[in-house]
């Protein structure tokens, strides 16, 4: 205590003696200009070394001093390019070797389903090479989020700060929907992790990066969110494909529950018409049985007779080639198929002789004899008896198969008419398909959809990581919040799931904003002058109405500004700019006021650009850039698979286990191939991963968590421990000082 009492005494002793130094100093005539030169030189110092250093760290810091303003203007955009930053990475992962796991799946899951198979839980380190991947090609990324049911990889370094574990607990609502197995149900959560990005990547932990990305592979500034779509959507029934329904001819094989009753289109065609038959891609494409004969370009033969021999002849040519085609036609019941895609032939080719005649060949018709022309008619006539006889083939067989037709046509010789629909919502499922269960949640998804939004043929979003906005999602629940609960309370894969990339992408891509008619106007006000010029007004109607342009639209477009301009009052007319005018010109001052006051005017420019993209996106096919392949237990296949994709790695790489489990052996094998491609491509071990000779202790969060705490609790004893030691130490050295500084002394009494 009194060495501290000194050392106090000598500070206090040191500062007066400066400050009555700096008395002394500022006693002197010129001592205040010569500290205001003194203090202007250290300024000038200081500039000067700032000067040399960004000189010399130019090089290092030209991205900061010169990108971003390197333009045209010369204005700096560094906000608008950085937008879309920070951006985190969400990854979903399970081990299906765990103990624990498997007996949890058996307990609420008792009964044994495709969707609780091992291949769809079986862990073979895609995670660790797809953080690897991450690292190496994309590393902008700000954190990294992996979701599990709790538990962790074993080279997973969970002291790592950029690495964040989230469980199911932590991101579910509803806790009673714990545990889940089901992915979809996972994905509908994951928006709500703690402190998440806005906009984050959602992996797969089956999809790795093979080639550099950056933020601009999924969203743009001028076109907004990028949305990669890949195969159509699995056809509504096997005899019906999409393309078929709500074209405007009314089919009856889609005249079904599962088909949406052909969209419509059964209900107002008195006649029912049939659509072209379409060759679908993707996984699930819609193939009927081929004819072998009827696969051999019939209307290419027919155009060769007309092409190469006259009218007279050619009847006789094109009877014994239908004759054939119809009397080699199968009949067997499976191959009677062949009925509905034959009749579609029939019709295209009809439609070919039809354009055929009114437009390449109508000068030789007109001078062909009338005995020719005859014999042309009877042979189209023939044709179209036939597509007749095929019509009621068809829909014999229609009702033979009895195809969840509700109401099937009846044929009579005059006349086909439609039955009215039952509404039967339910009674889709009952048809029994070829179809997985993400095939079938996607038939959900996209029947929920044309509800909501209209019928539309959709594609699937490509296997690839999905860039998703958690605002967006928020919004998608709130517009689909039961068929999300739904989705949440399953406890595997269901078909009345929400598959999440299809939900998220055409929520983005169907949601519509009203745009109002001001905004309209100062669209094409294109020099903001507040009015709009005479060229202003002709690219409007070029835009709203088809080229080229009818002079009878223009004129009756003007007229009808100019009488609303006589009869609406305009409180503000603005003055406009010189040239806006042509000489010839009759129209008035055309102002934002008086377009929208107009009625007449404003509903036809709504009516084209009165509705806009809610969310700014634009669609892309993919293919491109991303290689989705379906490993199986075939050795020689997925080596070939293999090194394809590293002769040519894409940026965006998906490999799915399609393996058979009771080939045990050949597994074996493809797992180790697997294992050899990744570490080919992916070498170097990433900050994510625990030294090799190290592996983790616990297998489960909360192991980590009641470890971390016993450790906290026992370091926390141990601090209190040594405080109490050291304060021991002291009070019993220091005992008679403390005594001494703290004892009482009494003056003695004076007596006078």
């Amino acid at each position: 205590m009194l060495i501290a009492c000194r050392i106090f005494i000598n500070i206090m002793s040191t500062w007066k003696l400066l400050q009555r130094r700096c008395y002394d100093l500022l006693s002197y005539k010129y001592s205040l200009l010569v500290i205001l030169i003194a203090f202007t030189c250290i300024f000038i110092g200081i500039i000067h070394f700032g000067e040399i250093w960004i000189t010399w760290s130019r090089e290092k810091y030209e991205a900061v001093f010169h990108s971003f303003n390197d333009n045209i203007l010369g204005v700096s955009f560094q906000k608008k390019l950085c937008q879309h930053v920070p951006i985190d990475v969400v990854y979903t992962w399970v081990n299906g070797s765990d103990p624990a796991f498997l007996k949890s799946l058996k307990e609420h899951v008792p009964i044994m389903d495709v969707n609780t198979a091992a291949s769809r839980f079986s862990d073979k380190d895609e995670l660790k090479y797809s953080l690897r991947s991450l690292e190496m090609y994309a590393p902008w990324i700000r954190h990294v989020y992996i979701v599990t049911n709790g538990q962790i990889p074993s080279w997973l370094d969970m002291d790592n700060p950029r690495v964040t574990l989230i469980t199911h607990e932590d991101i579910f609502l509803n806790k009673s929907d714990l545990p889940t197995f089901s992915s979809p149900a996972i994905e509908s959560h994951i928006h709500r992790i703690p402190g998440i990005s806005d906009k984050f990547l959602y992996f797969n932990d089956d999809v790795m990066l093979g080639a550099e990305v950056w933020p601009e592979d999924f969203i743009t500034q001028a076109g907004g969110q990028k949305v990669y779509l890949a195969w159509w959507v699995p056809d509504c029934s096997d005899v019906c494909p999409w393309a078929w329904v709500g074209d405007g001819s009314c089919d009856p094989a889609c005249n079904t529950t599962l088909c949406e009753f052909d969209g419509g289109d059964c209900d107002n065609t008195p006649v029912p018409t049939d659509s072209e038959a379409v060759e679908e891609e993707g996984d699930y494409p819609h193939k009927l049985l081929q004819d072998p004969l009827e696969n051999s370009n019939y209307r290419l033969k027919f155009f060769d007779l007309l092409k190469n021999r006259n009218i007279s002849t050619m009847w006789n040519d094109t009877e014994t080639l239908t004759q054939q085609t119809l009397t080699n036609r199968p009949t067997n019941l499976s191959l009677n198929l062949n009925v509905n895609k034959s009749y579609h032939l029939r019709n295209q080719q009809m439609n070919s002789i039809k354009r055929l005649f009114n437009e390449r060949s109508i000068m030789e018709l007109d001078r062909a004899p009338s005995t020719q022309k005859s014999i042309l008619s009877k042979m189209i006539n023939k044709i179209r008896v036939q597509d007749v006889n095929i019509t009621e083939r068809r829909l014999q067989l229609k009702r033979y198969l009895n195809n969840d037709v509700t109401s099937l046509p009846q044929v009579t010789s005059t006349m086909i008419k439609i039955n009215h629909k039952s509404g039967h919502t339910d009674q889709w499922k009952l048809r029994t398909r070829q179809l997985d269960t993400y095939a079938e949640s996607l038939l959900y998804v996209n029947r929920i959809y044309n509800m909501a939004y209209g019928f539309e043929r959709r594609r699937v979003p490509a296997h690839m990581p999905h860039l998703i906005d958690k605002w967006i999602v928020a919004d998608m629940h709130n517009k689909f919040r039961n068929e999300f609960k739904k989705t949440s309370s399953h406890k595997i894969r269901n078909s009345e799931d929400m598959q999440f990339a299809f939900s998220y992408f055409y929520f983005l891509t169907n949601e519509k904003r009203k745009v109002p008619i001001e905004e309209i106007f100062n669209k094409f006000d294109t020099d903001k002058s507040g009015t709009w010029s005479d060229r202003e007004i002709r690219t409007l109607l070029s835009r709203l109405y088809p080229l080229p342009l009818d002079y009878s639209l223009v004129v009756e477009f003007e007229n009808a500004i100019t009488n609303c301009s006589n009869h609406i009052k305009i409180t503000e007319v603005p003055n406009p700019p010189l040239g806006e005018r042509y000489l010839d010109s009759s129209l008035p001052t055309v102002s934002k006021e008086l377009i929208a006051k107009c009625e007449s005017i404003s509903r036809r420019i709504e009516t084209k650009f009165g509705e806009g993209k809610l969310y700014p996106h634009e669609v892309i096919k993919a293919g491109k850039n991303e290689v989705f392949e379906m490993l199986t237990s075939n050795v020689s296949l997925t080596v070939q698979i293999l090194d394809e994709i590293r002769r040519d790695p894409k940026k965006f790489i998906c490999l799915n286990d399609d393996m058979d489990p009771l080939r045990r052996s050949e597994n074996e094998v493809v797992k180790a191939l697997l294992n050899d491609f990744y570490r080919s491509l992916y070498p170097l071990r990433s900050t994510f991963e625990l030294p090799l000779q190290y592996r983790n202790l616990f297998t489960h969060r909360h192991e980590l968590y009641e470890w971390r705490a016993n450790r906290a609790r026992a370091r926390n004893l141990l601090l209190c421990l040594i405080l109490l030691l050291l304060v021991t130490t002291f009070y019993h050295l220091f005992y008679h000082q403390v005594r001494r500084l703290f004892r009482m002394r009494t003056l003695p009494t004076l007596l006078v």
